[in-house]
């Protein structure tokens, strides 16, 4: 979310006559897009201020004024503490007010829909796509409720003409976003008559994978509240990837029940259960806090032993700091660093173990990679399983061409490979990458 938020602001700005610079000493105007969901990445922000005040200070006497701009997801106590050291601190909903606080500089129209910004995409063939915003759960930790507010769903329509937009653009994949994206209930349901679901996030994936040119289909982040059967059944649609994230938190049921996370450990194994039934072979992460306040070791235990059970292929998982503002940050933060980092490093050793192991059986199986990139003679890409996927010759491999209107653009043969599907044979399965 916070790149395609990022994504956004680009558009905005260059409505309004600002093209990118390559160095922040070149720029005019800085923008930077926060996150509040863990402490590290809000202390990078006031880090960051520092350094753009020294920035600014090596620049004075410069005809134009640099401006300094802080957006995304930001605690209202933050925004007082920085008020002084950006020119504009601005809700991310309220991006498209920059046009009238620039006004001096350009005289422009608002836009007053965040979700009606057309995003400048990082290239030309995956991109991010939200469909809400917002959450209304409420987790004891987290602050996005009170910086990004109660969900708000995006109107159907205005999804399916983008992503068809996409599509003629030779976009080959679609992420769809949202804090709690499988909660999505738009006010409109212009779904086909033909849609086998009555669920909208369900029927809304039916209706992308309807969509000609677009091959992937990818989703985050969903809520194991509302992973419906429908929704489940719908990962088996063609298109969809081959992997799911499911934050998890935590294994306990006490723990779960103090985080407001409104399922217990048996009720996540069960979900992870029919998941795999509808896809066997489906690629499962997660999210995993550990160090929750007043989480004893066998409560931790408890979480190692859901690991183990649910056969994550992948795990982010988070050492626990407050964040003011929110429930937990009333309780006591009574588990010592030493021991968070310890818990922590258990289930990064459990991870490591278990991806390796998991990434074996690729071995002499052809997979579908999306090549994104190529670093020191290897082309690179993620397979439908999100696993790190790397090539040297193309003769080894299968490419699959796109299926779209768009333009072949002249270019070296390296970039005419990035953005394309190719079908590589993997020969050699590592933790975090699988070549052929």
């Amino acid at each position: 979310m916070n790149k395609s938020d990022s994504e956004r602001v680009a558009t905005v700005l260059e409505e309004i006559g600002y093209s990118p610079a390559q160095k922040e000493g070149e720029a005019d105007l800085v923008v930077i897009v926060a996150c509040s969901v863990r402490q590290s990445a809000v202390d990078r922000i006031y880090g960051k201020a520092r350094a753009l005040a020294k920035l600014k200070m090596s620049t004075q006497g410069r005809k134009n004024k640099k401006l300094f701009v802080l957006t995304g997801c930001v605690l209202p106590r933050d925004k007082k503490k920085l008020a002084g050291k950006f020119d504009y601190i601005l809700d991310i909903k309220e991006i498209d007010k920059l046009k009238n606080e620039l006004s001096e500089v350009i005289n422009e129209t608002m836009i007053h829909d965040y979700f009606k910004i057309k995003p400048s995409h990082s290239n030309d063939f995956s991109a991010f796509v939200p469909i809400m915003t917002g959450c209304n759960n409420f987790c004891s930790y987290c602050a996005v409720p009170y910086v990004r507010g109660r969900e708000e769903s995006r109107s159907v329509g205005d999804i399916l003409r983008e992503i068809k937009d996409l599509a003629k653009k030779g976009y080959l994949e679609i992420t769809l976003l949202g804090q709690n994206v499988n909660a999505y209930n738009p006010k409109d349901s212009p779904f086909k008559k033909d849609c086998p679901y009555s669920k909208p996030f369900a029927a809304l994936l039916w209706e992308v994978n309807q969509i000609k040119g677009i091959e992937r289909i990818f989703f985050t982040a969903p809520h194991p509240k509302d992973m419906s059967d429908e929704v489940i059944s719908a990962l088996a649609l063609p298109k969809m990837l081959n992997y799911l994230h499911l934050p998890v938190q935590s294994g306990d049921d006490e723990i779960l029940k103090k985080m407001n996370r409104n399922y217990t450990a048996s009720d996540y194994l069960k979900l992870a259960k029919k998941i795999k039934k509808i896809r066997p072979d489906i690629a499962l992460g997660t999210d995993i806090i550990v160090g929750f306040p007043g989480e004893t070791k066998r409560q931790f235990q408890n979480t190692v032993e859901l690991y183990k059970k649910a056969d994550f292929d992948i795990s982010y998982h988070a050492m626990y700091s407050p964040r003011l503002g929110t429930v937990a940050a009333k309780f006591i933060d009574d588990i010592p660093r030493e021991e968070k980092k310890r818990r922590w490093n258990i289930l990064q050793k459990l991870m490591e173990k278990n991806t390796l192991k998991k990434n074996q059986k690729y071995l002499g199986k052809t997979v579908s990679v999306l090549v994104d990139g190529y670093e020191k003679g290897w082309y690179i890409g993620n397979s439908r399983e999100m696993k790190r996927v790397r090539f040297r010759n193309l003769c080894h491999c299968e490419e699959r061409p796109r299926q779209s209107g768009g333009e072949t653009k002249q270019s070296p043969e390296k970039e005419k490979v990035i953005g394309k599907i190719i079908n590589v044979k993997i020969k050699k399965a590592l933790m975090w990458i699988l070549e052929d």
